[in-house]
């Protein structure tokens, strides 16, 4: 079966002038979905002896091992208030101080309570170790800073997060319950590892092994004393894994995902239990040994039978329609059930990270603009009229899928086309309500809203950029991290006869760099503090202070006034200069991408 199921019938309706079409669809959810969403009820499973996992307070889990001198916790959940709340019942059992933290990976819902759990001398003094890979403080910024404002926005909508009322009764997130984010408390790592870790913290013994799979930083740990295996996300959760994420990341590499399970099932051998980073633990040992043989052979059966049709020369979508798991993969319940992941939108990931995104057609090295060519193909089929005309009929008779292909062509010609944005909703609710996916769920659903104009999600945009951008996380980030994230938003084309260096002094860290803009290329060098200091570096303005202030002007969420008056910023040099630097790069969280209008 495919993420989207069968197509539900809709309640009909008047359709947009005077055509009979089902643009009255009352809200609904798959009852697989609904009933998938009891493995997140919020509890504290007690694993063993001392290992506890609190599922259902955010989108992921938080583990604790309450050892004799302290408490492990391994990852701290999507923000501080799930944190709080964690730890607050965690306190009904011990009192115990966290002795370490451990990051399963750098995905935000791992990392992003870390603060709550330590008091600020701990923080500022770094003496409670938190363990990660290395490559995690690199993927972070990538996710958060680099591409964060269009994986924030698709995340939204992923999710389900400017969802609200009856569209969201007994929904869930497909590896978690619903959410929104709040306060961001990520901490960087204080120690990191290559392949394999083993230590002892609070009487805990730690063994941490890098297993490349839904993350390149992604590490499971083993608690050789307790006979448990701490999973992370190489196995996602109890449905089929998130191989391609629709909010958007690198390639997910499957061979690489299910030899990370092989190699953890090694490394586990002696394990009884394990504990998953989404939904419940796995206390059954037989079934336990299932799981991992069943999702790693569901992923390579996946890999190979798309490279398979690849090298017969299928193109990717024709590919997504032949790829479905065997019946004894595909009938594990609750296992593997397409509830967050799926083939079928795994497979054009799966081509495109192995052969690249060209079919093998020439027609699509240099197609005809969306528009001229939505507006060629209008033409060809008799004109707006006739099509909106035919999308409706599509939506009357059912076919949902085809009535949204249709109205598209009509929105790309005209975005301001409420006859068509409004079939088109129609027909994503009706998708929407069928599918038992709950990411397709909420692209949909999300969809639906801003076509029909029952949404902005413009403000809520916004409040997720100034959650990961304010004076707090900004402390916390490394200096370099933020002055990264400044290139990527360059308006190249306003500046393509500029040349401009400004200096940057992180006085909290006594780091130092230049930022040159050249010729549409804003390039970052680390410099030493001195050079900046003694006026040696060819800056023509120098802006100091702690990374709150630098990290207001250099990420980007603020107004350039705004970055510039910070109370704790100094300029040295020309205030005028660094106003019209800080003027060529765009400001993030100023308009919600709209791909629905796309």
């Amino acid at each position: 079966m495919s993420a989207s199921g069968s197509v539900a019938g809709a309640a009909s309706g008047a359709g947009p002038a005077g055509f009979a079409g089902r643009l009255d669809c009352p809200a609904a959810i798959h009852p697989d979905l609904a009933a998938h969403g009891k493995l997140f009820e919020r509890k504290i499973h007690r694993v063993g002896d001392r290992v506890y996992c609190a599922v259902g307070y955010g989108l992921a889990n938080i583990v604790a091992v309450l050892g004799p001198r302290g408490m492990v916790v391994i990852d701290t959940g999507i923000d501080t208030v799930q944190a709080e709340a964690v730890l607050a019942d965690l306190r009904r059992l011990s009192d115990a101080p966290v002795a370490a933290i451990v990051y399963t990976h750098h995905h935000t819902d791992h990392v992003q309570g870390t603060s709550a759990l330590l008091d600020p001398d701990e923080l500022a003094s770094g003496r409670v170790p938190i363990y990660a890979h290395s490559s995690l403080l690199a993927e972070y910024q990538q996710e958060t800073g680099l591409i964060g404002p269009i994986m924030g926005a698709r995340a939204m909508a992923m999710y389900s997060m400017v969802l609200d009322g009856a569209d969201m009764e007994g929904m869930n997130a497909g590896i978690g319950p619903a959410f929104t984010p709040g306060p961001n408390g990520f901490v960087a790592p204080t120690h990191v590892l290559d392949d394999h870790l083993e230590v002892t913290a609070g009487g805990v013994r730690l063994q941490m092994h890098h297993v490349p799979s839904e993350a390149a930083s992604e590490i499971c740990v083993v608690l050789p004393d307790d006979g448990v295996l701490c999973s992370a996300e190489v196995i996602q959760d109890h449905g089929f894994p998130n191989l391609y994420t629709l909010r958007g990341a690198k390639f997910r590499d499957p061979k690489a995902w299910y030899e990370s399970i092989d190699v953890m099932a090694r490394m586990a051998r002696g394990c009884e239990q394990m504990v998953l980073q989404h939904g419940p633990p796995v206390t059954d040992r037989a079934e336990m040994r299932a799981v991992l043989r069943d999702y790693r052979d569901a992923i390579q059966y996946t890999l190979d039978q798309t490279i398979r049709w690849a090298n017969r020369g299928l193109a990717k979508d024709e590919i997504a329609r032949l790829v479905e798991l065997p019946p004894h993969l595909a009938d594990s319940r609750p296992w593997l059930q397409p509830f967050y992941g799926s083939a079928a939108h795994a497979v054009p990931a799966i081509y495109s990270g192995y052969i690249g995104w060209f079919d093998g057609d020439p027609v699509a090295l240099d197609p005809t603009p969306r528009a001229e060519q939505a507006a060629k193909l209008v033409e060809a089929m008799g004109g707006r009229d006739r099509v909106l005309e035919r999308a409706a009929g599509a939506l009357e008779s059912g076919d949902a899928r085809f009535a949204a292909e249709l109205a598209t062509y009509l929105i790309r010609l005209d975005p301001t086309d409420m006859d068509s944005r409004q079939v088109k909703a129609a027909a994503y609710r009706t998708l929407g309500y069928a599918t038992v996916n709950a990411t397709w769920r909420g692209f949909y659903l999300t969809g639906a809203r801003v076509l029909d104009g029952n949404l902005d999600p413009g403000p809520m945009y916004r409040f997720g950029v100034q959650m990961t951008v304010n004076d707090e996380l900004l402390g916390l980030l490394p200096a370099r991290m933020l002055v990264e994230s400044a290139p990527p938003r360059l308006k190249a084309e306003e500046v393509l006869d500029l040349e401009m260096c400004t200096g940057w002094c992180f006085t909290d860290v006594d780091e130092s760099f230049t930022i040159t803009i050249r010729r549409g290329v804003a390039v970052v060098e680390a410099v030493a503090v001195e050079s900046l200091a003694d006026g040696s570096a060819p800056a023509v303005a120098v802006a100091s202070g702690p990374r709150p202030a630098l990290g207001a002007a250099l990420a980007g969420a603020a107004s350039v006034s705004d970055a510039l008056t910070h109370p704790d910023l100094r300029v040295t040099g020309s205030a005028e200069a660094l106003a019209r630097f800080l003027g060529s790069f765009e400001q993030i969280g100023a308009d919600w991408p709209n791909f629905y209008l796309r």
